[in-house]
């Protein structure tokens, strides 16, 4: 890319479950960026499909939202990750509905030589990952304080005000 081109377009990924409760928060931001980011950034809904997400990062730079289980954090808290230099310990990338993780995604990737070129994981700590289409109080706060700070992180990083 020349330096009189616009920045590269950022690859935003949800992961999880939209009918698994907390788990559906992946998807829920990322309907919600799509509005506010439209034509500044590209959008993939992955839902479990790890092998697909491999397909669809390389060589990109990759922001990836997604709910996660932890024993350690409270429900609706923000982690995020560099997810080619932080390790990922399968506990921390993935709930219950995903049937192959996120570390194993970046473990394959590494394999093939298919890894994004950054890789930047916002990750909402879940409460409730049962059959249900909505989000526990706190994942829905900790969804809106992920919202800006991805819009932040973006804006900053495209050189945006």
């Amino acid at each position: 890319m020349s330096q009189k081109e616009s920045p590269e377009r950022w690859l935003l990924v949800s992961l999880g479950n939209r009918f698994r409760g907390d788990d559906g928060v992946g998807p829920y931001l990322l309907d919600k960026l799509r509005s506010q980011l439209k034509g500044s950034a590209d959008f993939l809904e992955s839902g479990n499909d790890m092998v697909t997400l491999v397909g669809h990062w390389k060589d990109r730079q990759v922001c990836l939202v997604d709910a996660i289980l932890s024993d350690e954090q409270k429900s609706g808290e923000l982690i995020r990750a560099d997810g080619l230099a932080d390790i990922i310990a399968p506990s921390n990338c993935t709930t219950s509905s995903h049937g192959f993780n996120l570390r194993e995604a970046i473990d394959l990737g590494r394999v093939l030589g298919a890894l994004p070129r950054r890789l930047e994981i916002f990750s909402i700590c879940a409460e409730n990952i049962s059959s249900c289409d909505h989000l526990t109080a706190a994942v829905r706060l900790g969804a809106e304080r992920a919202e800006q700070e991805l819009l932040a992180f973006l804006q900053g990083d495209n050189g945006q005000s």
